[in-house]
């Protein structure tokens, strides 16, 4: 038993998988909550937050280099916007099917994800550009076109079995994200610190608790909180190397949080 304990103590991968499965059942589950109580604006905003890529990228840096770590950044906007489609390519489908709206976004995200490993990306600012131009069209498409609306909280009888299940289902997805990032090196790694984790967590959720409407909903909100994740890579690549990795890291939370309250502030005054 003592020597599991130092083994996991002296892992930084385990102790990264560990903190990501708490982070990832967390952060999906208060998000999922939230939006039952308060509405979909809310939880997308909170399913949009930094999750996946704070422990990744935090722990790139750990086991391998600063430097490393913010070479990964350099796909993190581009990655957002393939994020943002696959969002789209959900909502789009969710109407029709939920396991054939699942399977098709989440084979647009690997399909666009494995043309950027195949080119060799590493061009920051067209990354940040392409990001600009797929998080505006996904989010015209998904007001305009597919006409989602938002929608009230719902009352809903909370049990220690739903949120230990909530919880355990969503750390898993998280975990699996995390695994992900161990397989390549830092154009992988950056790749799959943006994998939709957080995403899939919640669609499952809200689509099987409260139907495809709802889930829709609550996905047109992560569109613009997940903007918060792309700022919080792009905090990263400039305050990783000249403060250190805390420093760093409590510089860019920070800066992503005041990007979600201005987030928060835009949602709260549309009216659907």
């Amino acid at each position: 038993m003592l020597c599991a304990t130092f083994y996991v103590m002296a892992d930084p991968f385990i102790l990264k998988l560990a903190l990501s499965f708490i982070i990832g059942s967390l952060w999906i589950t208060m998000g999922t909550v939230l939006a039952e109580r308060y509405g979909t604006k809310i939880g997308g905003l909170v399913a949009g937050l930094p999750s996946t890529i704070l422990v990744s990228l935090f722990f790139i840096a750990w086991a391998q280099s600063l430097e490393t770590a913010v070479t990964a950044t350099t796909v993190v906007p581009i990655v957002g916007g393939i994020n943002c489609l696959f969002i789209i390519v959900y909502i789009y489908l969710v109407r029709i099917n939920f396991w054939l709206a699942f399977a098709v976004a989440l084979a647009v995200w690997f399909f666009l994800s494995l043309i950027l490993v195949i080119i060799g990306f590493s061009n920051f600012p067209f990354s940040v550009f392409a990001y600009i131009c797929m998080l505006v069209f996904s989010y015209w498409i998904a007001e305009h076109k597919l006409a989602v609306r938002s929608e009230t909280g719902k009352r809903i009888q909370y049990t220690t079995p739903i949120i230990l299940l909530r919880g355990v289902f969503s750390g898993l997805v998280i975990v699996l994200a995390v695994v992900m990032t161990r397989v390549g090196g830092p154009l992988i790694g950056g790749i799959f610190t943006m994998f939709p984790a957080m995403f899939i967590g919640t669609l499952f959720i809200t689509y099987f608790t409260h139907g495809a409407s709802f889930s829709a909903a609550v996905m047109k909100a992560s569109i613009l909180g997940a903007i918060s994740v792309v700022v919080y890579g792009a905090s990263v690549r400039y305050t990783y190397v000249p403060l250190g990795l805390l420093p760093g890291t409590l510089v860019s939370l920070a800066i992503s949080f005041g990007c979600a309250f201005f987030i928060h502030l835009f949602l709260a005054k549309k009216t659907t």
